[in-house]
C-alpha cells in the first residue's frame, strides 16, 4: 500500500510540473497586454467623397512598420463633429477586430463623413487582415482588408 501511495504521489508531482511548465507565459505568442492602441478621429467633416460604401472603394489607408497606421472613413451626423468615435480592439491569431462606437446624438439633418486614425505598435506578424463593423442607422459598414509589412 506505501508503495501505491508513493507511486500516486510521484505521478502527481509530474503532471503537476508538466502542467506548469507547458503553460508558462514564456510559451505565449501574441498578447494584447504587449500591444499599444491609440484610436482619433482627424478633425472636421470629410467631404472629399471618399465615403465607403462598396468593399472596393479607395476609402482606406494604412502603413506598416513598426507601428501599423491605418486612416478609414466612417459617415456620421454633422452634429456635433468633435470627438465622436469610441474605438476598441481585439486581435485573435492573425485578424486585427476593431469596432467603433459614434457616440453623439444625431442633432442635423446631415451626414458627413469623417476619418478615423488607429495606431497599433507591439505586433508580432509581418501579415494581419484588419476588419472593422460600424453599425450604422440603416446597415453596417465594415472594412476586411489585409495588411502587411
Amino acid at each position: 500500500m506505501k508503495k501505491y501511495l508513493i507511486f500516486i504521489f510521484a505521478t502527481f508531482s509530474y503532471l503537476v510540473l508538466v502542467l506548469l511548465f507547458s503553460c508558462s507565459e514564456k510559451n505565449a505568442t501574441e498578447t494584447e497586454s504587449e500591444i499599444t492602441f491609440s484610436s482619433h478621429q482627424i478633425s472636421g467633416c470629410n467631404n472629399s467623397g471618399l465615403l465607403k460604401t462598396t468593399t472596393t472603394d479607395s476609402c482606406f489607408a494604412y502603413s506598416f512598420d513598426d507601428t501599423l497606421k491605418v486612416d478609414f472613413c466612417l459617415p456620421g451626423n454633422c452634429c456635433p463633429d468633435s470627438q465622436r468615435f469610441v474605438s476598441d480592439y481585439k486581435i485573435n491569431s492573425d485578424t486585427i477586430f476593431i469596432s467603433v462606437t459614434d457616440t453623439a446624438a444625431q442633432g442635423c439633418y446631415c451626414i458627413c463623413n469623417y476619418t478615423i486614425h488607429v495606431e497599433l505598435s507591439g505586433l508580432t506578424k509581418d501579415n494581419y487582415l484588419f476588419v472593422c463593423e460600424y453599425p450604422t442607422r440603416y446597415d453596417t459598414l465594415s472594412y476586411s482588408e489585409s495588411v502587411s509589412k
